[in-house]
């Protein structure tokens, strides 16, 4: 029985997807969450591109971690499957995991901290700096 036609592009096209990437690109693509898995444990890209090439890729490092990176940003800009963000946010996993709140103005405050200078952020009153009048509770006191 012939199949329907939607269903032979389907089932062509799971062919397709079932073969070997024909680029190495397309191939780091398909061993990222791998990748980042071997990252976060521990190991550095240089050990994973060992373990690859003795697997037969044929790549040097410095292509192997400029692809890797490649693959990585194009992976967190675009959008999976359903409309879901690919994007793993990786500290703000982390904040949870440990109970950490996330503080949106962390970098922020980190900066203004770090300015280099002088910076004074006077307590006084502004009435008291610009104006010379004390607050009325201070004056009854005298």
């Amino acid at each position: 029985m012939p199949m329907s036609t939607p269903n032979l592009y389907r089932d062509t096209l799971g062919k397709l997807a079932a073969e070997p990437p024909a680029t190495k690109t397309a191939l780091l693509c398909s061993l990222l969450f791998e990748i980042e898995v071997a990252l976060r444990s521990g190991k550095t890209h240089k050990q994973i591109w060992q373990r690859l090439s003795e697997a037969g890729l044929d790549i040097t490092c410095e292509t192997f971690c400029r692809l890797v990176r490649r693959t990585r940003k194009k992976s967190r800009t675009s959008a999976a499957r359903g409309g879901k963000s690919v994007e793993v946010p990786e500290l703000h996993a982390q904040q949870t995991a440990i109970g950490v709140k996330h503080d949106p103005l962390a970098n922020l405050r980190r900066i203004e901290a770090s300015r280099p200078g002088f910076h004074y952020r006077g307590t006084e009153n502004l009435d008291v700096l610009v104006h010379g009048r004390r607050a009325s509770r201070e004056q009854n006191k005298h």
